[in-house]
């Protein structure tokens, strides 16, 4: 029988309390070491792993790698049960939430949009590039920026229940991005990719373009579906 995300979790989390799996004081290996170690695909280890972020139990630092949080070895025991309520092919289940709440959102965006909104894009696209040129300044920054920009452009729908939803998924929505900007960051092209394709995002939103706005949205969600989920 095929190992669960919730199973691995715990799994994890048991090396991670008799320190059998640490290298070095709080790092954790890469997570390719962490895959052939728990016999599973890389896929479902950055599940499991995403499962214990969330939960506090383990950081990710940037290029520095994973690391686990100092409350784990002074009586934190985190409720692994609340992740039975998480599907199993949870990133699959994450990319269709995006696309159900992005796509619209981003078409909604670009015929309600106001000055106000497009302000908040532009800052966080001036962030963003930042980050792109010079780095982060602190762990987390561009995620935090990214997460910004997506919410801005669904606050911008003008639909008080879509952004409530959103706002509800957001947490998660920001441990994913954090994880994946990690993971991708040093491959390739693919900061320049990203960066290009919230500039195109919000290009379209601002020049009230409906179509092209949800055209953009559903290709970034489809890179990362491509890139993370399968």
């Amino acid at each position: 029988m095929a190992k669960g995300r919730r199973k691995l979790a715990e799994e994890i989390l048991g090396k991670i309390r008799d320190k059998s799996i640490l290298v070095e004081g709080k790092k954790l290996p890469s997570e390719r070491e962490l895959a052939n170690l728990f016999n599973v695909s890389r896929n479902l280890l950055r599940e499991a792993l995403v499962v214990l972020e969330c939960l506090g139990v383990i950081e990710v630092r940037g290029r520095e790698g994973l690391f686990v949080k100092d409350e784990v070895f002074v009586g934190f025991s985190p409720n692994l049960k609340s992740v039975v309520l998480w599907p199993e092919n949870m990133l699959r289940d994450l990319m269709e939430m995006r696309e159900i709440i992005e796509v619209p959102a981003a078409g909604i965006a670009a015929r309600r949009r106001t000055a106000e909104d497009l302000k908040k894009m532009e800052e966080c696209m001036k962030h963003l590039e930042e980050i792109y040129l010079h780095g982060e300044k602190f762990d987390g920054e561009g995620a935090k920026w990214d997460a910004l920009l997506h919410m801005a452009v669904v606050e911008a729908s003008g639909n008080r229940i879509l952004v409530r939803f959103s706002e509800e998924f957001g947490y998660i929505m920001e441990k994913y991005i954090g994880q994946s900007r990690s993971l991708v960051f040093s491959q390739g092209n693919w900061p320049r990719i990203i960066l290009d394709q919230h500039r195109a995002l919000f290009e379209a939103i601002r020049d009230k373009d409906e179509a092209r706005a949800k055209k953009v949205a559903m290709e970034h969600i489809e890179l990362a579906r491509k890139k993370f989920a399968g």
